[in-house]
């Protein structure tokens, strides 16, 4: 199963990226103390909804998860509302 990592070095926004480390250039990857390990996971999928507990801006890295690129946070957790 593929390691992910949220990097510190995000924007002031707290919009952080969720990076694949075995497919995610090594230029994301600043060195261990600006990085945090979120585990192990099935896919980046998974790994974005962890990270979202903790940083609710979170979403996949561009160059490890092109075809989930930035995902606005409103369609991540948009949920059916009843009707009156």
């Amino acid at each position: 199963m593929p390691s992910y990592f949220v990097a510190y070095h995000a924007p002031p926004a707290a919009d952080v990226a969720v990076h694949d480390r075995s497919r995610c250039p090594p230029d994301c990857f600043l060195g261990e103390a600006l990085t945090e390990y979120l585990g192990e996971f099935l896919d980046g999928k998974q790994a974005v909804a962890v990270a979202r507990l903790r940083y609710a801006h979170a979403h996949g890295c561009t160059a490890c998860e092109p075809a989930r690129a930035r995902v606005s946070l409103a369609t991540a957790v948009a949920r059916p509302t009843a009707s009156a």
